[in-house]
């Protein structure tokens, strides 16, 4: 029986096994297997285990929700301390070219810099302890995603066209509003009945805790209801309780709510 097994026994026979003699059964175990063994064992010390964390992160986006505010909620539920800086449109034109793709957000780790949300919103939750270790629990993660990303898909041309200054106004204003029906009475219902469904008898979209689902489908709620989108009315989810109670559940978390209470 080598000092690994030993130590398994040891944590299986008594709770109170200490979390920093991790890194010592990490050292003892042997090879890739045990270390997934140990990460489903310690689910809450996985940033713990060996894991590169930076000792400064800095978010860079404009000051509204869009892409970077899942990333934000993805940190603030995991307690991760970073910089939130906001900058002003009028800024972007000078930052543009400083950027990897000419995109915002960015993410800077310890001075390193990253381009593209849905790469940061992983490392975030990833660090957080939103990101399931086990493959199939990612795929549930990762096909709720994919749907909230589909929706938005189906608001962006509509959100494009509004700020397109080469359409006449009156064009524009009439196109809008016939796109924003579409969005509202069938784009809106049509993904919000899998939703609705994913959360029968769950308090979130893949089970009992957030994940980086979570964090992203909440700020599509949010942007849903919250009166920016002419023609979407704001109680367009009225109709799917289970998403409303979501809703109100993630914002009552209280790594949440006092962020939300300060916007």
């Amino acid at each position: 029986q080598n000092e690994a097994t030993h130590l398994f026994i040891t944590r299986r026979a008594s709770p109170s096994f200490p979390v920093p003699m991790l890194g010592r059964l990490l050292s003892a175990a042997a090879g890739a297997g045990a270390t997934v063994a140990l990460a489903d064992m310690y689910p809450d010390a996985l940033p713990t285990l060996g894991l590169t964390k930076p000792k400064d992160i800095k978010l860079t986006y404009f000051d509204i929700p869009g892409a970077g505010e899942k990333i934000r909620l993805a940190l603030l539920l995991g307690k991760i301390p970073f910089k939130d800086e906001r900058v002003g449109f009028q800024e972007w034109g000078e930052l543009k070219p400083k950027t990897p793709y000419g995109q915002l957000p960015l993410m800077e780790l310890d001075g390193e810099v990253f381009g593209q949300s849905g790469a940061m919103l992983q490392y975030a939750g990833k660090l957080a302890g939103l990101v399931p270790k086990d493959p199939k629990q990612c795929m549930y993660v990762d096909v709720a995603i994919g749907l909230d990303e589909d929706l938005r898909g189906k608001i962006r041309p509509s959100v494009y066209l509004s700020m397109d200054a080469s359409v006449p106004a009156k064009t524009k204003a009439k196109k809008v509003a016939e796109m924003r029906k579409v969005v509202a009475e069938k784009d809106i219902p049509y993904y919000m009945n899998f939703f609705e469904k994913m959360l029968e008898g769950r308090q979130f979209l893949t089970g009992s805790k957030p994940t980086v689902a979570d964090a992203q489908f909440l700020v599509t709620t949010r942007y849903l209801t919250g009166g920016v989108l002419d023609g979407v009315p704001k109680d367009c989810l009225k109709q799917f309780p289970n998403v409303v109670a979501f809703k109100a559940r993630m914002e009552e978390m209280p790594e949440l709510k006092e962020y939300f209470a300060k916007k």
